[in-house]
């Protein structure tokens, strides 16, 4: 399974990586509209300027390059990863630094153009923006009926799978029970389809980039570029929804955990095609506009590395990205500010979490019977037992006999912890190492059932010769 998650990650990374150098440091400098996140003038495109531009956008497009190359070899490494958790920590750290690593030569690159247009005595058109009167928010691409049709789809799924596990209706083996877990799994799906619902209505309402002094070309540019990210939220939508159909067959008819990575890669391997066609059109709809381009706006020094938006005194949430494709936010907005303060939190609470399933990975569960309570440990008490509470103690020697459920809490290769369904009986507490086969079942008067083991199977045998003794 370990194989499978690293192939998956793999998947996820390698073109993230590669669209970013692509979109990032493209060819023929003089041909695009911008010039690392930086106006191209006509100033640039003479004589010893020229010169000058094209050695700054070879320098950096060669530390792009680099730093692709490098990213791909460490990609490859990675798969021979062991481990779900050291897996998890190591891509999510190197999926997170690759890509901020990719975009300091772009950020260097878009300080020295900077640079440049100050010594060439050049100044920004602060405050200046353009609007074609002809067509000014007139241009729209998404049809509401493509896209809303796959999420109505996918709720109506939801509504049976939360049916299905309220056992309300009955189909198939039917492995999920009173936990819900069918219903948390295609929930993750569900909520990101109707996040991109919003999305997709949010970018086709953008403001209209101005281009060119003539309307039609302005109309038809803009309208190219909407089409395509609403056919890609569509498609999207479509797929994710397919998707959500395969998992529930999955859950209901052929439960196999094989089975389930497996969809999930296939369906990674669609949404990066999806990806790819939608910046490959992207590309020729910028190409075929490229002659056209002879009026963009000067807001140079409103956007901080070429990649962040910020103006105060421009009242617009989202605005045409300098890098990349689509929208991004203006910082400066209220609205903005909260967004980027959401994303750090995120990233804290991600490293924290990284931290914390580390620590479970690598600290044994203990085990002990001591001053009349039976204790299970593993960085603190994580349940306390009096004797006089114990009702009953059985041994077990293999632990993966039972049939374990996650209800919540923690579940990994070598850790079970928190509360489960086992053979069927929910409320159950579960406190094992999997490895060590050997367990108690610790009923108690008024409670819950325990299923306990200490980090070894010698451990989980003293304690019970201990408990045993006792009663």
């Amino acid at each position: 399974m370990s194989f499978f998650f690293g192939l998956l990650m793999f998947i996820c990374v390698m073109p993230a990586l590669l669209i970013s150098y692509v979109l990032m440091y493209p060819k023929r400098w003089m041909e695009k509209k911008l010039i690392f996140g930086v106006k191209n003038r006509k100033e640039y495109k003479e004589g010893e300027t020229a010169e000058e531009v094209g050695r700054i956008v070879e320098k950096y497009r060669f530390w792009g390059k680099c730093i692709l190359i490098v990213g791909c070899v460490i990609s490859g490494l990675l798969l021979f990863l062991q481990g779900m958790v050291m897996q998890t920590t190591v891509w999510t750290v190197f999926f997170m630094l690759v890509i901020l690593l990719v975009n300091i030569p772009y950020i260097l690159g878009n300080r020295e153009m900077k640079a440049l247009k100050r010594r060439m005595g050049l100044v920004s058109e602060s405050g200046v923006s353009l609007v074609d009167l002809s067509n000014a928010g007139a241009v729209h691409a998404l049809k509401p009926a493509a896209i809303l049709v796959p999420n109505i789809c996918a709720t109506l799924l939801m509504v049976v799978s939360l049916l299905l596990d309220l056992d309300v209706i009955s189909v198939g083996k039917k492995v999920t029970g009173d936990h819900f877990e069918m219903t948390m799994v295609l929930s993750v799906f569900w909520f990101c389809n109707l996040l991109l619902l919003v999305l997709a209505f949010v970018f086709d309402g953008l403001k209209n980039e101005v281009i060119s002094t003539d309307s039609d070309v302005n109309a038809n540019y803009n309208r190219a570029k909407k089409k395509n990210m609403a056919d890609y939220f569509v498609l999207y939508s479509w797929v994710s929804f397919a998707y959500m159909v395969g998992m529930m067959v999955s859950y209901v008819f052929m439960p196999s955990e094989l089975l389930d990575m497996i969809s999930v890669i296939v369906f990674m391997i669609l949404v990066m095609l999806a990806v790819v066609l939608f910046v490959a059109r992207q590309k020729r709809i910028e190409a075929r506009y490229e002659k056209e381009m002879t009026l963009l706006a000067d807001d140079d020094d409103h956007w901080i590395a070429g990649i962040f938006y910020y103006n105060p005194k421009d009242k617009r949430l989202t605005v045409e990205k300098r890098v990349g494709v689509g929208g991004t936010v203006n910082v400066a907005h209220p609205v903005g500010k909260l967004l980027l303060a959401a994303v750090a939190f995120s990233l804290v609470v991600t490293f924290q979490s990284l931290i914390w399933m580390g620590q479970l990975e690598s600290t044994p569960i203990r085990l002990m019977a001591q001053d009349g309570k039976l204790i299970c440990h593993q960085l603190r008490d994580e349940y306390v037992i009096p004797y006089e509470e114990i009702t009953g103690v059985e041994l077990g020697e293999d632990i993966h006999e039972r049939k374990l459920t996650k209800i919540s809490g923690v579940g990994m290769e070598n850790l079970l912890k928190g509360n489960f369904s086992v053979d069927g009986e929910s409320g159950c507490k579960v406190f094992l190492a999997p490895e060590g086969n050997a367990y108690l079942r610790v009923t108690t008067a008024n409670g819950p059932t325990y299923y306990v083991s200490g980090g070894t199977a010698e451990e989980t045998r003293t304690v019970y010769d201990s408990l045993v003794n006792v009663f």
